[in-house]
């Protein structure tokens, strides 16, 4: 079968049967969206239906925009050369038939046999939810969405603005989708929040700590108030530094110091300067007996911060008078640290977590579990998972190798 590629103008041919889409169609298997798939033949003459449409095409093409073109069953038969760019894709022909988030990779796509918009978490993306709505409706939807990606095996997040418009062509329904990446503009915004947030609080409590200084006469109160003055001046430079770091870390620009450390070293001194926050305040950290003292290859420095953001959240969950636990346990021959606190995560919660600009703690607030994730797995080369129930509270676990990967 010849096809007239609309975006460059060649012939190109396809055999139905070799296009890179489930051909079944299914009605079941789904958590959320339609699990159900056009078939391969169809999508193509959707293909041939939409380039047949010169003005529309005319149109689509002059947008200056990230567009694409999906069938029913959120399918793309058309894109133009700047979704292509964005997402790193050579040719149109490459994504017919695929849905939105299996095109750009999202973690989500592969959980369920069925793709994209199946899963449990897709429950909670504004991609698939602003198709549903404009199906449902008919009219044009707005909606932003945090979508988390892997390419080549590193994390990458996406913030988007998306509008789906219906549109017919020669009696068919199909679905504009506009992209706006909104990532430059959300990740500023949220690491300047943070940062002054943060930067506030801790320059807020020195002040405090000198003002009581000034005025005070009793040496041994002065040598405390001292102590506690340095500690909190640590604190300002490790929120510039983690702030730093993160922004480094996004454009692929965070060097790691890979050296022989020990994982008590590690715990010991996250629990110690945990001990001087305000969020450990009439809380205790406890160190599981039975957790495993080995040397590992990492950066030591990168995975304390990941560590003490972790015993940072757990601690902000907690409630005056509980315990945060932490451990370390030799896992199948990697060692993983973990860190527990008794509350539960909110299953809405508990699907958005790791993306960056979700938060529970307001607008532009989202930077903590995602920079962990970051930081974890695209520099230190480990896993980061959690468990959140009844039975076992909220246990957050990051697994590494003893001897680190060089590939």
């Amino acid at each position: 079968m010849i096809i007239l590629n609309i975006l460059t103008g060649k012939k190109c041919i396809f055999a139905a049967g070799k296009l890179d889409i489930n051909q079944k169609i299914m009605d079941e298997g789904t958590h959320f969206a339609s699990a159900k798939r056009t078939p391969a033949d169809k999508i193509l003459k959707e293909y041939e239906l939409v380039g047949s449409e010169k003005f529309f095409t005319e149109i689509f093409g002059a947008i200056t925009g990230i567009g694409a073109v999906i069938d029913q069953n959120r399918q793309i038969v058309y894109a133009n050369e700047n979704f292509l760019t964005l997402f790193g894709i050579n040719t149109l022909e490459t994504i017919l038939g695929k849905r939105p988030g299996e095109v750009v990779s999202c973690i989500h796509s592969s959980e369920e046999s069925s793709g994209c918009g199946t899963s449990v978490s897709c429950a909670y993306c504004g991609a698939v939810n602003v198709i549903m709505e404009s199906q449902r409706t008919g009219a044009k939807s707005i909606r932003e969405t945090r979508i988390s990606t892997v390419v080549d095996g590193k994390l990458k997040s996406w913030d988007l603005n998306i509008i789906s418009t219906p549109v017919t062509l020669s009696g068919t329904r199909f679905y504009v989708l506009i992209l706006q990446d909104i990532s430059a503009e959300k990740r500023r915004a949220a690491l300047e929040r943070i940062f002054f947030h943060d930067l506030l609080n801790s320059v807020g409590g020195l002040n405090g700590l000198l003002t009581i200084l000034k005025d005070g006469t009793n040496p041994e109160e002065n040598r405390e108030l001292i102590n506690l003055s340095e500690e909190a001046s640590r604190d300002i430079i490790e929120e510039i530094l983690l702030h730093r770091q993160i922004r480094a870390a996004e454009i692929g620009e965070l060097n790691v110091n890979i050296e022989l450390t020990n994982s008590f070293e590690v715990i010991d001194s996250a629990i110690r300067k945990m001990g001087f926050h305000e969020e450990g305040k009439n809380k205790r950290i406890i160190k599981a007996e039975n957790s495993v003292k080995i040397d590992l290859e990492t950066d030591k420095i990168f995975l304390q911060r990941v560590i003490i953001n972790l015993m940072k959240n757990a601690l902000e969950a907690s409630q005056n008078g509980e315990a945060v636990s932490v451990g370390i346990d030799n896992n199948e021959g990697k060692i993983r640290f973990w860190v527990k606190n008794n509350q539960v995560i909110a299953r809405d919660i508990q699907m958005q977590l790791f993306q960056r600009s979700f938060s529970t703690k307001g607008n532009g607030r989202g930077i903590g579990t995602y920079s962990i994730k970051l930081l974890t797995e695209n520099y230190l080369k480990g896993k980061v998972s959690f468990v959140s129930n009844e039975s076992d509270g909220t246990v957050f676990s990051i697994d590494l190798n003893l001897k680190f990967p060089t590939d």
